[in-house]
């Protein structure tokens, strides 16, 4: 990269109004801002200047495909649009980039988007970025909730039970309330039903 005059391939590449003049502001910064990117990752890779600027000639040409896609696909001929997202698929592969659907499922897709979310749809189609973008969020693992031990006392039976248990503990020491309701009845009964056996004298 040290022969790759990055500032001014960068002001050239942002002067070229010709780039994205068929866009308004908001989508037109978002896919100049996509392109620095580009524009940046291939100063760094490319082995000498040659290389770096067949490549920067395929970004532009890439972006300006895009732009002419984004801007005029809704009262595009299918034909055409097929033709243009084939040419951005071509300019793509010439920088690493590749589009991995059918380009009838893109059409589609493109249906009453805005131009802004066109613009974020055609850039989301590229299999394998140029620039790609490292996640670096480490999803935290929360500890294991621990139960509270059961050999201190507690002032809340609800601490002890298990989330959701409380209900089944109160039906459970309801029942066995009336189970042994229902024997005491059982056995009394039984005491008053009994008739002595009658005394016989000797």
């Amino acid at each position: 990269m040290s022969d790759i005059d990055l500032d001014s391939a960068l002001s050239q590449f942002y002067e070229d109004e010709s780039l994205t003049d068929a866009l308004t502001d908001q989508p037109a910064d978002a896919l100049l801002k996509w392109g620095e990117s580009q524009v940046q990752f291939l100063a760094q890779q490319a082995h000498d200047t040659d290389e770096f600027d067949a490549q920067f000639t395929a970004l532009r040409k890439l972006i300006r495909n895009v732009s002419k896609f984004v801007a005029e696909h809704q009262d595009m001929p299918l034909d055409e649009q097929a033709e243009t997202l084939s040419k951005i698929t071509s300019f793509a592969q010439n920088i690493g980039l590749s589009i991995n659907r059918a380009i009838t499922d893109i059409i589609d897709e493109q249906k009453n988007l805005t131009d802004t979310d066109s613009v974020t749809h055609v850039l989301a189609q590229f299999a394998k970025g140029i620039n790609p973008v490292v996640d670096e969020a480490v999803s935290a693992t929360p500890p294991p909730s621990e139960t509270p031990s059961t050999d201190a006392p507690v002032d809340d039976i609800t601490e002890i039970l298990p989330k959701g248990g409380l209900m089944d503990f109160v039906n459970k020491i309801t029942s066995t309330v009336a189970d042994i309701k229902k024997q005491i009845e059982q056995a009394s009964s039984a005491d008053d039903t009994t008739t002595p056996d009658d005394d016989h004298d000797i």
